[in-house]
């Protein structure tokens, strides 16, 4: 394929090679045709073409002969720079000056952005966040964020430095601020003048698709993420998501969990090679070996994410899980304390209220775990893990009527379920465990 397609360079127009250079950035065909000053007749007519030459039938394999081939690049960005800018003075407020740095070395710990505290003239910042404070007894922080140069306000909060533990404040901190920045870039309509790369702009959509819980989110992160494996476009952050959108699809059995758990292994020898010391790829691991039934294994993996980064929100919530599988109880109530202290507006965020529903659910607080997996059901019906949740816990409570109801709805959106998708789930938990689920759910199976 390599040799065809360098053969295939040779006839490709310098049109064809600006179109496949577009389509790298993920421009639509109605983007290339503003940017060209061409028809959209006239870009079909091309990229048939180009699918001719490179010998590809659609897009994606267009976006993957892509990368194999000696283009000119643009100039568009590659790393996402931050510039931190006080807007005015804050050494004089001692409190929240040291707030300000811990928040500095807190979005550090993310290793995704290119760290600035103050702009050079020729700098093309990704993102501004502007800093200033109150100079009286409650000593406020104002935080501010901006797209590049612009004046465009993507979030803005004020945070009181009045905590004794000024580190716990700025993860917290940290935490709001980079979800926050996900969020909004994820509302954002990419263009190839914008500052911010375009991994992520494509990054941060997925994220914000994949907390729908849906097959479509993880077929979408599928199409979007894939091009970002090669070797010219790795993005070591970009990856994880894929391998993280991977992981839910063989937790929620979308597709053929055995071909995800391939693919997973397969993003896990990637990541490896690339960047073998990187968190995400730490993470990658971690999921590999959940995925695998190395439960045990993973919680090294995990436990390292967490020390490095502790405001990691997946991993804390997954090592949680695996602690409670394994039967390290302790530990996983010790850490989920922790996050609640931590990071008390979790419950409002849909990833993380599907990990909760879990841990009610191992903790035997069956009421509850009822409670919360129908809120979550509203939102995301096809959450196959939660549902599970829910059938076990009104099996637990009597409930047969309702655990009826959850059962054909159950089937419903996973129609060919069996008993060996359910022992794949539980696989490389306890013994005795996976006896309790297997003998709560063999309803399901009737």
């Amino acid at each position: 394929m390599r040799m065809f397609v360098q053969n295939g360079m040779l006839e490709l127009s310098s049109r064809q090679r600006q179109i496949l250079v577009l389509l790298r950035k993920g421009l639509s065909n109605n983007e290339i045709c503003s940017k060209l000053g061409i028809t959209e007749n006239t870009v079909k007519v091309h990229l048939r073409n180009i699918y001719k030459i490179l010998n590809v039938s659609n897009r994606i394999e267009a976006l993957n002969a892509a990368n194999t081939l000696d283009i000119t690049e643009d100039d568009s960005p590659k790393e996402l720079s931050v510039i931190f800018h006080k807007v005015s003075d804050i050494s004089d407020c001692p409190k929240a000056y040291s707030l300000y740095l811990s928040l500095v070395e807190a979005i550090q710990q993310y290793r995704i952005f290119r760290i600035l505290e103050c702009g050079k003239k020729n700098d093309k910042p990704g993102l501004i966040i502007d800093v200033s404070a109150s100079k009286d007894e409650d000593e406020m922080l104002f935080v501010t964020t901006r797209i590049g140069s612009s004046d465009e306000i993507l979030w803005t909060t004020s945070i009181k430095a009045n905590s004794d533990n000024i580190t716990s404040l700025a993860q917290k901190s940290a935490m709001q601020l980079f979800r926050s920045l996900v969020i909004a870039s994820a509302k954002l309509n990419y263009t190839p003048d914008s500052p911010l790369p375009y991994w992520w702009f494509v990054t941060t959509k997925c994220i914000a698709g994949l907390e729908s819980r849906s097959q479509e989110s993880f077929e979408i992160c599928k199409e979007k993420l894939t091009p970002f494996v090669v070797d010219s476009s790795y993005n070591e952050f970009t990856i994880y998501v894929l391998a993280y959108a991977y992981y839910i699809a063989i937790l929620e059995n979308w597709g053929n969990p055995q071909l995800h758990a391939k693919e997973l292994a397969n993003l896990a020898r990637k990541a490896m090679v690339k960047t073998p010391c990187s968190i995400y790829t730490q993470m990658i691991m971690a999921l590999y070996n959940i995925a695998s039934g190395n439960k045990s294994e993973a919680l090294a993996y995990l436990k390292h994410v967490v020390e490095a980064n502790p405001q990691s929100i997946t991993a804390r919530m997954i090592l949680i899980q695996i602690y409670m599988l394994t039967n390290h109880e302790d530990e996983a109530l010790k850490l989920l304390d922790e996050c609640t202290r931590l990071i008390p507006e979790m419950a409002m965020q849909a990833s993380i209220n599907h990990a909760r529903t879990f841990i009610l659910l191992l903790q035997g607080k069956y009421e509850e775990c009822r409670a919360l997996a129908k809120q979550v059901l509203l939102f995301t019906p096809k959450a196959l893990t939660v549902r599970l949740c829910l059938i076990l816990s009104d099996n637990m409570l009597g409930d047969l009527a309702d655990s009826r109801i959850q059962v054909k709805k159950f089937f419903e959106y996973n129609p060919k379920y069996g008993k060996k998708d359910l022992e794949q789930l539980l696989k490389g938990v306890s013994e005795e465990k996976k006896a309790f689920f297997m003998a709560r759910l063999k309803n399901i199976f009737y």
